[in-house]
């Protein structure tokens, strides 16, 4: 559930409260029309009101958008929580964990370890997931703990940096990989590169090298899926142990991408969120293949 409580200012004299919501708390449409069919959502002085009401100055608005979508159902699966307030979560998903529930595992995921965490909290909240990871992607997802926030946060640009281990050592070692990606017409599970795909945008940094081994800082630009991996493989540098695009060599045992930083705008106040996440220790395990003189460039 979110409030919105005000007192109606002179600026807003005469102007409808459909107008304010939408251009000044950024509601959507749809967000309007679920409140229109929600007797008691909206309180004019106390008094229920209708979202095309003209505003007077002094008046105090009260708005209650109630959540409309059910939670899935709660299993207690340990979460390891970086960032929380009152509109949106931050977690650090381990490797091996499926973001929200699919056709194919139905359970044991981190939609279903939220529910559960706010079930313990007294609340009652379905799982917003802003950003995703795949299974065997480790690092920070967020998510947003109202419709509001969910909103809010789609519309804003989310900078995303990931750390990976690449088979091959890029060349040049910094730069940007602009190849479309489409489907792949003979394996649902894959995507390529697509002359006809959608647009995609990497940009990439290495920070270290090793025997035909490097650790790359990658910034997706676009949010294509396997987008990484991808663009990674076709400038002949996979990620380790990628089973779908490079090869399963048993270095990580897990194909070698890690969420590592999150840069947002807060819905709320608009101030900026930097989140950055500590290095897996499965990552810390191949630092002894890196070359002692191999030094990170800034970051």
């Amino acid at each position: 559930m979110k409030i919105f409580s005000w007192t109606v200012t002179n600026e807003q004299r005469n102007r409808s409260l459909e107008q304010v919501l939408r251009t000044e708390y950024g509601l959507s449409r749809r967000q309007l029309v679920r409140l229109k069919k929600q007797p008691g959502s909206v309180l004019i002085d106390g008094q229920p009101a209708r979202v095309r009401t003209s505003l007077f100055p002094g008046s105090h608005v009260r708005i209650i958008m109630a959540e409309h979508l059910e939670p899935v159902p709660p299993e207690p699966i340990p979460l390891e929580i970086i960032y929380e307030d009152h509109d949106l979560i931050i977690i650090i998903k381990p490797a091996g964990l499926v973001s929200h529930p699919t056709k194919g595992y139905t359970g044991g995921t981190l939609a279903n370890a939220l529910s559960y965490y706010w079930q313990q909290k007294g609340e009652a909240r379905p799982a917003r997931l802003v950003t995703r990871l795949d299974k065997d992607t480790s690092g920070l997802v967020l998510a947003a703990k109202t419709a509001w926030s969910h909103h809010r946060l789609a519309q804003t640009d989310i900078r995303k940096e990931y750390l990976a281990f690449t088979r091959g050592i890029p060349a040049p070692p910094q730069g940007q990989i602009t190849a479309p990606i489409g489907r792949d017409p003979d394996n649902p599970k894959r995507r390529g590169i697509d002359p006809g795909g959608r647009a995609a945008l990497t940009k990439y940094r290495t920070l270290k090298v090793g025997d035909n081994l490097a650790l790359v800082r990658l910034e997706p630009v676009t949010g294509r899926t396997h987008q990484l991996r991808i663009h990674m493989a076709h400038i002949g540098c996979p990620l380790l142990d990628d089973y779908l695009y490079g090869t399963e060599e048993g270095l990580v045992g897990r194909t070698a991408l890690h969420a590592y930083k999150l840069e947002f705008a807060h819905p709320q106040t608009n101030r900026v969120v930097h989140v950055v996440a500590p290095i897996p220790e499965d990552f810390r395990k191949l630092t002894n293949l890196f070359r002692p003189e191999s030094k990170p460039t800034s970051t």
